[in-house]
């Protein structure tokens, strides 16, 4: 998970922040060995997506004790999904959303969230064809010396 993990960063980062790639990628894998530790201890549920054979291209962490900041209400989080690059556009992060989806209908959990950086069309793609829609924006102004 963690190599496939690597592997996205490049894809998330936003062109609005400026910093050479090599800091970023630092600061990244920084935190994700971090990541995996509070994985562990959130009780998170982690999905993966395998070839056939067992070599993993994909993977989602679902945190499911997520409270709505606004209203309170309990919620399921997207904390991260993952494709390795050539295994895009096949179907991969659909079959995990939706695996992450039935665990929440499973768990009677109503609301399933997640955020995703708004230059990553593809990713926006994917998630509003299984019905996410905008909710907020996060929104960032860089300031000139």
């Amino acid at each position: 998970m963690f190599e496939l993990a690597k592997d996205v960063i490049p894809v998330n980062i936003s062109p609005w922040r400026q910093q050479p790639l090599e800091e970023t990628l630092k600061y990244r894998v920084k935190m994700l060995k971090n990541f995996w530790t509070w994985i562990k201890q959130s009780d998170s549920k982690v999905f993966i997506a395998e070839t056939e054979l067992h070599q993993p291209v994909g993977f989602l962490v679902l945190y499911a004790h997520a409270v709505e900041e606004l209203t309170g209400l309990h919620q399921a989080w997207i904390m991260d999904l993952a494709v390795l690059g050539e295994y895009r556009k096949k179907g991969i992060g659909k079959v995990l959303m939706e695996a992450a989806e039935g665990y929440c209908r499973e768990e009677s959990i109503r609301y399933l969230g997640l955020a995703v950086s708004t230059h990553n069309i593809q990713a926006l793609n994917l998630y509003q064809s299984l019905g996410f829609v905008e909710e907020r924006k996060l929104m960032v102004k860089v300031l000139k010396d």
